[in-house]
């Protein structure tokens, strides 16, 4: 099942700032209206992870151009997929993700 649109809404998918926090075991996506905006506008929160990992998906880091969401997708019923234009990311949750405005 695809959460993109639930979650980002009428939101831009580009990424201002993506955290795991692994003492809160939580993974914030922060996301701006437009590619040329500074602040963030939404926050999408990934709340009581069990598992989580992380893979690059380019061979060259490339910080030069800021990351976007391409999808976030529920695998089965605790596990989620989030692939952004430079790494895919595989949860276990105990919670449902929201969003939330910043």
């Amino acid at each position: 099942m695809i959460l993109t649109g639930k979650l980002l809404g009428e939101c831009s998918p580009y990424i201002f700032n993506l955290v795991y926090d692994i003492d809160v075991r939580m993974l914030f996506i922060e996301c701006v209206d437009t590619i040329k905006q500074t602040k963030p506008n939404i926050r999408i929160v990934f709340p009581e992870i069990i598992s989580y990992s992380e893979k690059n998906l380019q061979k060259q880091p490339d910080d030069e151009y800021m990351d976007d969401l391409v999808v976030v997708e529920r695998t089965d019923d605790n596990h989620i997929k989030i692939i952004t234009y430079k790494k895919e990311i595989e949860l276990e949750l105990s919670a449902e993700p929201f969003t939330e405005s910043v």
